[in-house]
């Protein structure tokens, strides 16, 4: 076995992070949310823990339209972006006027902001204005809404088209969370054969394609 060969779970873990990280051209926008956290208070603010995941699933599908429910400060949306090429136009939607600010920034820092376009306001209330057709969903936004975008998730994505969720497991994080049996029983309705083929990730994240 070659020396440098990782010999366990937690190795390999290690491993993964360090080569993640080290490649991850967005890195320094992820290290600036613990900061914004504290500073603001605002602690349903994090960054997707793997942007080059979500940026190669998006050039594996090529999708010309795509929908984020859970925008953030534009971590998770510059990678979809990014990944899906200059033919992707990303939808994001965030309830935070100044996390919306920040995150629009940050698109424009990048060259990114023609193809982003950034909905303002509460999840469930800019959903159901939006019409069908997309080719990829990133749902990462709070346990109480969970089901209602998930709902809206089944109507939107086109079939064939792939739903990427994160953040499913939050109960280990904040077992005190409000929405997590909503979660639950989100984590369930994706396993529903008839409607996804769904696998899941050990960090929690799913990648669903929807069946019809």
């Amino acid at each position: 076995m070659h020396s440098n060969e990782p010999k366990s779970a937690a190795a390999v873990k290690r491993w993964v992070e360090k080569h993640t990280r080290s490649t991850d051209r967005f890195q320094y926008l992820a290290d600036k949310y613990e900061a914004h956290r504290k500073e603001h208070g605002c602690f349903d603010v994090y960054p997707f823990s793997n942007g080059p995941l979500l940026a190669a699933l998006a050039a594996a599908a090529k999708p010309k339209r795509l929908l984020e429910v859970g925008c953030g400060l534009g971590y998770s949306g510059l990678w979809l972006a990014y990944g899906a090429g200059p033919r992707g136009h990303l939808e994001t939607i965030e309830a935070s006027k100044e996390h919306a600010k920040i995150a629009r920034d940050h698109h424009k820092a990048e060259g990114l902001d023609k193809r982003i376009q950034v909905f303002v306001g509460d999840a469930t209330r800019v959903l159901p204005a939006l019409k069908g057709g997309y080719d990829l969903i990133f749902f990462d936004i709070s346990p109480t809404e969970s089901l209602a975008v998930l709902d809206h998730s089944e109507r939107l994505l086109r079939k064939g088209g792939l739903l990427i969720s994160a953040n499913l497991f939050l109960g280990q994080f904040a077992p005190d969370i409000p929405g997590l049996e909503k979660t639950a029983e989100y984590r369930l309705r994706i396993l529903d054969a008839a409607r996804w083929l769904t696998g899941y990730m050990t960090d929690g994240t799913s990648i669903s394609v929807r069946i019809n």
